[in-house]
């Protein structure tokens, strides 16, 4: 077989058809790899011999739409080992299972370009929409609005300022709940475990706080502000250095943890040092999964941000989006409310 000539204009099926002596359908077939078609070895080498040769690659969207039979959802996620991520994603599971949708997931890692990659497999529709839990911030407004002005339906999940449309929980009603209700125990000295990917992007829940706790006159005391990174391990490592740190008579008798499950590794590191829950210290923290109520001891007190309608109500913009994607951006707060249990509790000299 020549070598295509440069200059030509890109390959098709049909060249390749032309080029190996079969059928584009026969091409089709070996191209996708179906299954249950009596093709010989000998014709599945001559028509992968002549893709290569004319450096054809197939369109993903003609492949995608041979190889299902429903519209397809892409769902893109930081991590799984977070519940309140996984609470998003059964919710929006139930709406797409509900109207007959597809859903494919994929994981971030929370890196930009695994973020970008998702937009790239968009325009090439491997998924018809996708919903995005954002874990760059700012800087994906840029491409987010590109997509938004070419027509390809996204949904974000979280504090964005694009023009996709948006769903989140309701800002600093659930951080003002928190300081009100510590500070309505008699805790004045507050503490923050704040593990998050990356503290340029996720610092408005931290700042939140802050602000409620000088509205209340209360001093911010930033020795007692650690940032960490987002896994159980920073949790704990953080939590057992601060309070080795400090002495006694000078330590936090509150803890404001950025989430349900750093707050059990929290608990941990305390107790590790002989310090009890509620008892010496008390725990609040955000997210109110199922590890606040039936997984960690004491049970958590947590901000409820409703992660499970979240995700009904961000499949149920988007398939709004694939119906009519001219209309105009959508954005929808959810109300947050704080879920008091055992892990606060009033301040004991």
């Amino acid at each position: 077989m020549k070598k295509k000539e440069a200059g030509v204009k890109a390959p098709t099926i049909r060249d390749v058809a032309r080029l190996s002596g079969v059928s584009h359908t026969t091409v089709s077939f070996v191209i996708n790899d179906v299954a249950g078609e009596s093709i010989s070895e000998e014709t599945r080498a001559r028509v992968m011999e002549a893709v290569r040769v004319l450096d054809y690659h197939p369109s993903e969207a003609a492949r995608s739409l041979n190889r299902r039979t429903s519209t397809l959802m892409g769902f893109a996620l930081p991590e799984v080992e977070n519940a309140h991520y996984q609470e998003i994603a059964a919710g929006i599971e139930s709406y797409v299972e509900e109207h007959q949708f597809g859903l494919f997931r994929v994981l971030t890692h929370f890196e930009h370009a695994r973020e970008l990659q998702c937009f790239t497999w968009l325009k090439q529709k491997r998924y018809d929409g996708l919903i995005l839990i954002p874990a760059s911030g700012p800087r994906l407004n840029e491409e987010l609005n590109h997509l938004f002005d070419l027509g390809y339906p996204v949904v974000t999940l979280g504090v964005m300022h694009s023009r996709v449309d948006n769903v989140q929980a309701e800002l600093e009603r659930g951080e003002r709940e928190i300081l009100q209700h510590l500070f309505e125990l008699g805790h004045r000295r507050i503490g923050y475990i704040h593990g998050v990917a990356d503290h340029t992007i996720f610092d408005y829940r931290l700042d939140a706080c802050l602000r409620a706790q000088q509205q209340l006159g209360l001093t911010v005391k930033y020795d007692w502000i650690c940032r960490c990174g987002p896994t159980v391990v920073d949790g704990y490592n953080t939590t057992k250095a601060l309070f080795e740190g400090c002495p006694k008579e000078d330590c936090p008798t509150a803890l404001v943890v950025v989430n349900d499950l750093l707050a059990g590794s929290s608990i941990a590191a305390l107790s590790s040092l002989g310090l009890r829950v509620p008892q010496d210290v008390s725990i609040a923290t955000f997210d109110n999964t199922h590890l606040a109520q039936y997984t960690v001891f004491p049970p958590l007190t947590s901000v409820d941000y409703q992660a499970y309608e979240m995700g009904r109500q961000a499949a149920g913009l988007l398939i709004a989006r694939l119906a009519e994607r001219d209309r105009p951006r959508v954005h929808l707060e959810l109300r947050a409310h704080l879920i008091v249990r055992q892990s606060t509790g009033p301040v004991t000299l």
